[in-house]
């Protein structure tokens, strides 16, 4: 069949991550999950089957309903001190629709986008095939801002500045002296808006919750969900939070991709934003708590490779860069041992070093993953 596709796709390929997960059999130890394995919280699913069950199927306001765009903004608004309302609030399609709604609201063809050099592939894509420039900016070693290199990057054309904390796929957490800077940053450059990616903000093993970067700046558009909080991935809810004037453009363009997120999923997410769920969603940490610390044990034995303890998300990005390039190895890993972890250009040239290793899968998979992992890199 021939066709004449449109040439934004040119440089357009299905994800790394993608191609390496289409090939895992029934059998294969995943250790590259980008999802929780656990149960949705009850009330959730009551809230679903409820909606099915009184018809509520029809259309939603674009911007989505309004008694969960306030539940969300008073849950923001108790977390930055910043007066929020539903109209400050957008419902999407998941964070990826929440994403594409941004950039397309805000990129025209030439415009520059900022993300960090290690960076989740979609921060990368949507950008390019909007005819935007995406440059990235430098990390320290442990993951941290280099705002010596960030600053250099910013230019006239710099409409907007990616942040993901927690990281996926580092784990890292921006420090409050990070968010700082980057507000004192933001404020010499009134047409500059950051975008704070929070979806892994619920899942942290720090003291202390990490705190929105609007709390220290007007000039940020955050993005967030209940997939990772609720382990519900499927649901497809997310939300947008930033100024009116600003939600009052973004509108537009969910009105002409999506038309609305669906409402059952809306009305599930309910009682996650109402606090009906957060002993759920505590319990996820302490899990994911115990598996990190199994997953830091066993990653240790294994000769020669690097991690940084992750702060948040579930994830641990290895240096395996004593024994070569990630794609090569992680497909070597899955070949031989039957294990599937993420190669780490998956996100980025920069990120060639390291595989992604997820812990949110059971114990005795984790076990198992990393048994076979210190075996293969033992023989190397």
């Amino acid at each position: 069949m021939k066709l004449k596709l449109s040439s934004k796709l040119n440089d357009i390929q299905i994800s790394e991550i993608r191609q390496i997960v289409n090939l895992a059999k029934k059998d294969t130890i995943n250790l590259g999950i980008g999802q929780l394995p656990f149960d949705p919280p009850a009330a959730l699913i009551e809230a679903g089957i409820k909606s099915f069950q009184s018809g509520q199927l029809k259309y939603s306001p674009n911007a989505g309903l309004p008694e969960l765009r306030e539940l969300i903004a008073l849950e923001h608004q108790s977390q930055t001190g910043k007066p929020t309302t539903f109209e400050n609030v957008i419902i999407t399609v998941g964070v990826e629709s929440a994403l594409y709604i941004t950039f397309a609201t805000f990129l025209d063809p030439d415009d520059e986008v900022l993300i960090p050099e290690i960076y989740f592939s979609v921060y990368d894509t949507i950008p390019k095939m909007l005819g935007a420039k995406v440059k990235t900016f430098k990390l320290n070693t442990d993951f941290s801002i280099d705002f010596q290199d960030l600053k250099k990057k910013i230019t006239k054309k710099t409409k907007l500045i990616v942040i993901n904390s927690p990281c996926n796929p580092t784990g890292k957490i921006v420090s409050l002296a990070e968010q700082q800077s980057l507000a004192d940053l933001v404020a010499h450059h009134p047409l500059l808006h950051l975008i704070s990616d929070e979806v892994y903000a619920e899942l942290y093993f720090t003291p202390q919750k990490p705190v929105s970067l609007a709390k220290f700046s007007d000039q940020v558009i955050v993005l967030n969900g209940i997939s990772k909080r609720a382990s519900a991935t499927g649901l497809r809810i997310g939300w947008i939070i930033a100024a009116k004037p600003i939600t009052q453009e973004l509108v537009k363009i969910q009105q002409y991709s999506v038309t609305c997120a669906a409402i059952t999923s809306q009305k599930a997410a309910m009682p996650v934003l109402r606090g009906e769920c957060d002993q759920d969603t505590a319990r996820y940490r302490e899990v994911l708590a115990e598996h990190r610390a199994l997953a830091l044990t066993l990653l240790a034995d294994i000769p020669k490779i690097k991690v940084v303890a992750p702060e948040g998300a579930f994830y641990c990005f290895v240096d395996i860069s004593a024994y070569g390039k990630s794609k090569e190895i992680a497909y070597r890993i899955l070949a031989d041992k039957n294990v599937l972890t993420i190669p780490g250009i998956a996100f980025g040239k920069k990120g060639d070093r390291y595989l992604r290793i997820s812990f949110a899968a059971d114990l005795t998979a984790i076990k198992q993953g990393l048994k076979a992992l210190k075996a293969f890199f033992v023989t190397e």
